[in-house]
């Protein structure tokens, strides 16, 4: 290591330069909207809901509408202390997907009240964190949709489209090392072709990802676990709504692959055994 160069005027100055604690990157008129943390904790809209770690608000601004989701604690246990708190690792993870080239509802604004101890570099004194996503008209969770409108399945070409975009985006995580932990129909948004402004070509239903407040690039042994349970959790609404010979398609699409192999095999068994001993919700 070169002591010289670490210890050197503009390696101190990039240290210890404040950190950003809140960003705008919306377009110019939401800039004013959402200036800052402070203010969207005062917006006015219908509650969405709410729990100990956060609430959801929808606000209705000139033109469109928009989620305010406010964190009133970092997360649960450790994580109210250490590591990335739950509101980094949603609005980092919505960024990464966009770099990937995965659909998410458009992020907006993201940050914290203040900028906190030594320019933001220690996680104390922050105040609440903030993140805005403006509506995607239309867009609906698929597990209320399996609910609420169930001949959609029934739908072959639709659901063909619909299970590929799926597969494609998680295989498309997972070759990159990282496992969302919480892939639930709950969690993936669905729009018609029609609706889906900003998202590329309106031929057919597209699938969003969201709200992947603890996805990252785990190490080692983990890694396999984490997808293992990711396609657990997507088969937990799939083993009631799709047949086996539909859900063995969406695997083969997932891994790309013909015909069942003897490591797809083991890995089917693993997944169908992951949530064995838990109540399906």
């Amino acid at each position: 290591m070169n002591w010289k160069n670490l210890f050197s005027q503009p390696a101190l100055a990039r240290l210890w330069r404040p950190q950003p604690h809140w960003q705008v990157i919306g377009q110019p008129n939401e800039r004013q909207t959402f200036a800052s943390a402070c203010h969207c904790l005062q917006l006015k809209g219908q509650a969405i809901s709410a729990d100990p770690l956060s609430s959801l608000i929808r606000t209705q601004g000139a033109a469109a509408a928009y989620y305010v989701k406010r964190y009133q604690r970092r997360g649960k246990g450790l994580r109210r202390w250490l590591g990335r708190s739950r509101a980094e690792g949603e609005w980092q993870n919505l960024r990464y997907f966009d770099q990937l080239g995965i659909p998410t509802p458009p992020l907006v604004a993201y940050g914290w009240q203040r900028p906190g101890w030594l320019g933001g570099r220690l996680p104390f004194g922050r105040g609440q964190a903030v993140l805005v996503t403006a509506e995607v008209v239309g867009a609906r969770d698929l597990a209320s949709l399996a609910q609420q409108q169930p001949q959609l399945f029934r739908q072959r070409a639709w659901l063909e489209g619909v299970l590929q975009q799926v597969a494609d985006y998680s295989r498309q995580l997972h070759h990159q090392g990282f496992v969302h932990w919480d892939l639930k129909w709950r969690n993936i948004l669905l729009v018609d072709g029609d609706s889906a402004t900003g998202l590329g070509p309106a031929t057919g239903p597209r699938v969003l990802f969201f709200d992947c407040p603890l996805g990252h690039h785990p190490f080692g042994w983990l890694r396999q676990r984490g997808a293992d349970k990711d396609l657990a959790c997507l088969d937990k609404l799939g083993r009631r709504h799709l047949s086996r010979s539909r859900r063995l398609r969406f695997y083969l699409h997932y891994r790309k692959i013909e015909r069942l192999d003897a490591a797809g095999k083991q890995q089917i068994g693993r997944v169908l055994a992951f949530f064995h001993d838990e109540k399906e919700s």
